[in-house]
């Protein structure tokens, strides 16, 4: 997997609805760096909501619980996830990736996308992912919205 922080003018970005989810979410952050969640509106997201994830950042230690994903991910990791700590993912290569691609977006502070092309399991993955933070006060980023793309 592959990851890179999107830039404004940046067109990293190749499945459509991933596209326009990203165009969402600079809408909705307006003149801020990032939308807070109340910002965002399932209704606004039915084009891809099964195929969105909702994650809380905790912090001192930072951790990460997945509040709500959506019924496409089910078939992707093979359980359902909604509710669970990403330290209590039972892949360890799996849950070291996510806490790093989430450590890595809130360093970075923007937006990021990546392109996945891989076996696991006897199956082959292929999707686009796009990360977006969230923040309820603009400064600490507390929540972050995933979109996955099929390819």
């Amino acid at each position: 997997m592959t990851g890179k922080p999107l830039g404004d003018g940046e067109a990293n970005l190749r499945h459509p609805d991933l596209l326009r989810l990203l165009d969402y979410w600079r809408r909705k952050r307006g003149e801020r760096d990032f939308p807070r969640r109340a910002d965002v509106d399932p209704l606004d997201l039915a084009f891809m909501l099964e195929r969105i994830a909702l994650t809380e950042v905790h912090e001192n230690p930072r951790r990460y619980r997945l509040r709500l994903v959506g019924s496409w991910w089910l078939q992707l990791v093979g359980f359902e996830s909604t509710g669970m700590w990403v330290d209590d993912w039972p892949h360890v290569n799996q849950r070291k990736l996510i806490q790093d691609t989430y450590d890595g977006l809130i360093a970075d502070r923007r937006p990021i996308c990546m392109l996945r092309d891989a076996w696991v399991d006897d199956r082959q993955l292929r999707y686009e992912i796009l990360l977006l933070p969230l923040s309820e006060d603009n400064a600490r980023i507390s929540m972050i919205m995933t979109g996955i793309g099929p390819r």
